[in-house]
């Protein structure tokens, strides 16, 4: 996962690079948590982007592959509850 304007170690980037990467997580682009229902909805706003999420109902740290065709509509378990 590429954040939009990449910041390399002891770079100084400027506030709008900084905060450009700062809102890029923000839209849930990095670790998303809720339930495994809010997780689909999520998901099926934009069904090609992948993100990494935990499942707190199902207590599961998940994987979102930007795939529907792959595992349960797209996720697969990465490890949590069986």
């Amino acid at each position: 996962m590429a954040l939009p304007n990449n910041i390399q170690n002891g770079d100084v980037p400027d506030a709008n690079v900084l905060m450009a990467n700062l809102n890029y997580l923000a839209e849930g682009k990095g670790l998303k948590v809720g339930s495994y229902n809010a997780l689909k909805t999520f998901a099926a706003a934009a069904p090609s982007a992948p993100f990494i999420c935990y499942a707190s109902d199902n207590k599961q740290a998940m994987l979102y592959t930007g795939d529907i065709s792959v595992g349960a509509d797209g996720f697969i378990a990465l490890g949590g509850a069986i």
